[in-house]
């Protein structure tokens, strides 16, 4: 068993080998990553939990919906499922996984029904008393010690106790994939329609729920403000626009729905530390008629 330390302004770490200790844990670890970082799709041929210490960060199914995770939130994944992760704008993000085999864990506790419970992809964003249980894993697979195997898996199998008790009891919420159709309603309502200048009413009258409560899931299940989510959105698409078009800055504000080239440029500065021309300079050499740009 080896522990990597990642180098970097965030360093993380993950257990190597920790199947050396214990066959049915394939991979444990904390990592540390910088703001709007994103991976490529990716498929784990073993279970996955994974617990969002900070930061938020999506997780984007192949062929299917995207779902914010916040702190607090833990997310449970079947294996051949494909997927991407990518953080938000905040400056750090930590996250917890454990990633595991399935069969000899059901094989001691059959009563769980751990494969029929964990079968498909499941979330919740009110999981805070699961990260002690992560920490607990993770603890005992970097620390060597006495009875260390019967201590990892004391500690794998009280996580996984808590997941699926979250996944069949009601009351604590730790649902399958899915949006609310509002809010689906309303992502796709800003991801395709973002030049307009869209206020909490407008958005809220388009798919039927009052101000307030559409507020309260959009922001459960994206991690986002509305007007946050939205400037995500033209962001987004400018950095397309800059990346692979010659348009001048002042028309890719107009294109992104922003009012003035001067608010585009400042929160562009905000978020990707640089103005948009400075930004483009780095693409210079990038073959325009190759673009293929989907707002969504």
């Amino acid at each position: 068993m080896e522990t990597l330390q990642a180098t970097g302004p965030l360093p993380g770490f993950e257990v190597v080998e920790p199947d050396s200790i214990l066959p049915e844990i394939v991979d444990v670890g904390e990592y540390q990553e910088e703001a709007n970082y994103q991976s490529r799709l990716r498929t784990q041929h073993h279970w996955l939990v994974l617990y969002v210490v900070e930061g938020t960060s999506q997780i984007g199914l192949e062929g299917g919906p995207e779902i914010w995770l916040k702190p607090g939130s833990v997310a449970c994944l079947p294996p051949n499922l494909s997927y991407w992760r990518r953080h938000g704008p905040k400056p750090k993000h930590r996250l917890l996984r454990v990633g595991f085999q399935l069969r000899a864990i059901d094989d001691r506790h059959p009563e769980w029904k751990l494969s029929q419970s964990l079968r498909q992809f499941h979330f919740a964003h009110d999981g805070l008393h699961l990260e002690h249980f992560f920490h607990q894993v993770i603890q005992e697979a970097v620390t060597p010690s006495l009875l260390q195997a019967c201590g990892l898996r004391l500690a794998l199998d009280t996580l996984l106790l808590e997941v699926v008790r979250g996944i069949t009891d009601p009351e604590i919420a730790l649902s399958p994939l899915a949006v609310h159709p509002a809010v689906s309603k309303a992502l796709e309502i800003l991801e395709t329609r973002f030049k307009k200048n869209w206020t909490l009413s407008e958005l809220a009258q388009e798919v039927g729920l009052s101000r307030s409560r559409l507020a309260e899931l959009f922001n459960i299940e994206t991690g986002y403000s509305i007007r946050k989510f939205l400037t995500r959105i033209r962001l987004q698409y400018a950095e397309t626009l800059l990346n692979h078009s010659d348009l001048p800055i002042g028309d890719i504000a107009a294109e992104c729905g922003f009012a003035t080239i001067q608010h585009f440029s400042r929160v562009f500065k905000q978020t990707h530390g640089r103005a948009p021309i400075n930004f483009r300079r780095r693409y210079s050499d990038v073959d325009f008629a190759s673009l293929a740009f989907s707002a969504r």
